[in-house]
């Protein structure tokens, strides 16, 4: 089984997702996050790879932790603990990437039929202030 991260950017009214340009979700909305490094945590991989996909730095005090995503498939390559972060304070604009464009959106215009489809049934109780698992 793998382990990953998830993070999102949050201010206001508002979430930062971004538009994965290429490789696995390619074409779809999504937050930030990937594959944890060997003798990395969670917390500094979500934090590096904020700073790979869009420029943007935290600090792991302000990593809202909000649940973990069990994903099980048929093929055991396929099984994910993804962990979900909220970043409410970081420095740097966010910026595209050769791997993301991204894109702040209103928490009431998320554009779901342009992710995943499962991203409709857990992203709204995250939005909610609801941690999942």
């Amino acid at each position: 089984m793998k382990t990953g991260t998830l993070c999102f950017l949050v201010k206001d009214n508002s979430i930062l997702l971004g538009m994965k340009k290429r490789g696995f979700g390619e074409g779809k909305w999504n937050g930030f996050g990937g594959k944890i490094a060997a003798g990395e945590t969670v917390a500094a991989a979500a934090l590096r790879e904020l700073d790979e996909e869009i420029g943007v730095r935290g600090d792991e005090e302000s990593l809202a932790p909000m649940g973990v995503l069990k994903f099980r498939s048929v093929n055991p390559a396929m099984n994910w603990d993804v962990h979900l972060f909220f970043l409410h304070e970081w420095s740097g604009e966010p910026t595209e990437s050769e791997e993301m464009r991204p894109m702040w959106h209103k928490k009431d215009a998320i554009p779901y039929e342009a992710m995943w489809s499962d991203d409709i049934l857990w992203l709204p109780h995250l939005l909610a202030g609801n941690r999942i698992e």
